[in-house]
């Protein structure tokens, strides 16, 4: 299985942003959009694990119970080479619960056996370079929304992107 751990984004959100990426698909051709049913804000990728580490993220996520988190997207970002960008995201206003509950995550090795370091920069990923020019799509407008829910996902590649399983859903209000 190869595992991460994410935050759910709110309808509503992800209703905004795919209307945003209809736009967008038409200017931007050279763009992989990443598919309603993935967009979400990823804390942290482990990758294959064995049942041990598993539960150890399990368990990191069923005690973190900050309550519901608000939020706004704000800005367009991209990683990757300053001339070639590979991945095009949306980011802006998390409060530090966010960045806290993914560096909780980050003590837990991922499959190579590396810890979680560097700056988090929480993000929603909407697009990935497939080739051509380097656009750099409109800014949407300010998106605000409510986390309200995190899962653990197993992500398996197919040649179409990415297919997932959400094996776990917990309420950040512990309910």
């Amino acid at each position: 299985m190869r595992i991460f751990a994410a935050l759910a984004l709110p309808p509503r959100v992800i209703a905004r942003i795919v209307g945003w990426q209809e736009e967008q698909k038409k200017l931007h051709p050279s763009l992989r959009w990443v598919k309603e049913d993935n967009l979400h804000i990823t804390l942290r990728f482990f990758g294959n694990l064995e049942s041990g580490a598993l539960n150890r993220i399990r368990s990191v996520l069923e005690n973190w119970k900050p309550g519901h988190l608000g939020f706004s997207l704000e800005r367009v970002g991209t990683f990757g080479g300053r001339g070639s960008p590979s991945v095009y995201w949306l980011g802006g206003d998390f409060p530090p619960q966010v960045t806290e509950i993914a560096g909780r995550l980050g003590r837990i090795p991922d499959e190579r056996g590396r810890y979680g370091g560097g700056t988090f920069i929480p993000h929603l990923t909407v697009a990935r370079r497939k080739g051509g020019p380097v656009p750099m799509p409109a800014f949407p407008g300010e998106v605000r929304g409510v986390l309200s829910t995190m899962w653990l996902v197993n992500s398996t590649l197919t040649p179409e992107g990415p297919e997932y399983e959400f094996l776990e859903t917990y309420d950040l209000n512990g309910n």
